[in-house]
């Protein structure tokens, strides 16, 4: 089985800016059968998050985060289904989970290393700035096969707008600047003058 994935080709430099050009988009094969405890997936979602610029370093500056390896497969945060299951309690259908997913359009992963949705489960929905520059309704669409599932689990999505807090504005300021002031609230920003693009 031929499957695309996203390897890491070079890397920024600690002060340098992150490009297109230090990734490649490779394909490569897939075994076309599992072991026992293995499940075969389909990704659906990837999160590409601020800590994965220490990833790209040679050094990430942090123990507990492992550096991307040049010609190897990224991964972070990543959701799926699964084709195919050899583990006791996953089935074809499932949706998982993992803060280890491979950046490729399908995978073999360890069962064990996976969590996934449950019946009568709850989604919450927290961000969708990749939506913003669509046509589509909000919550955005969910593909037919994935919104299948969702109704046969009786799986919920539910969004929360900042708006509908507006009441809690005025004493989080207050809380903010107060933990702000006694130094438990860092923050850094850049600041410019004028405009620019």
């Amino acid at each position: 089985m031929i499957i695309q994935r996203v390897v890491l080709d070079s890397r920024p430099g600690k002060n340098g800016n992150p490009v297109a050009e230090n990734f490649r988009v490779e394909e490569v094969s897939l075994p076309d059968t599992i072991n026992e405890g293995q499940v075969r997936v389909r990704t659906l979602y990837l999160s590409v998050d601020p800590y994965m610029r220490c990833k790209m370093n040679e050094e990430t500056g942090a123990d507990y985060l492992a550096p991307w390896q040049l010609a190897q497969v990224a991964d972070g945060g990543g959701l799926g289904v699964i084709e195919e299951s050899k583990h006791q309690k996953l089935a074809k259908g499932d949706f998982v989970t993992s803060f280890y997913w491979p950046w490729q359009t399908k995978a073999i992963l360890d069962g064990n290393g996976l969590e996934k949705m449950n019946q009568n489960s709850h989604i919450i929905l927290c961000g969708q700035i990749s939506q913003y520059n669509k046509d589509v309704p909000y919550p955005p669409p969910l593909p037919p096969a994935v919104e299948a599932i969702q109704k046969e689990r009786n799986i919920t999505r539910e969004r929360f707008m900042v708006l509908n807090y507006k009441d809690r504005f005025e004493p989080g300021i207050l809380q903010l600047s107060q933990w702000f002031k006694e130094g438990k609230l860092k923050f850094c920003f850049v600041l410019r003058q004028g405009f620019s693009v």
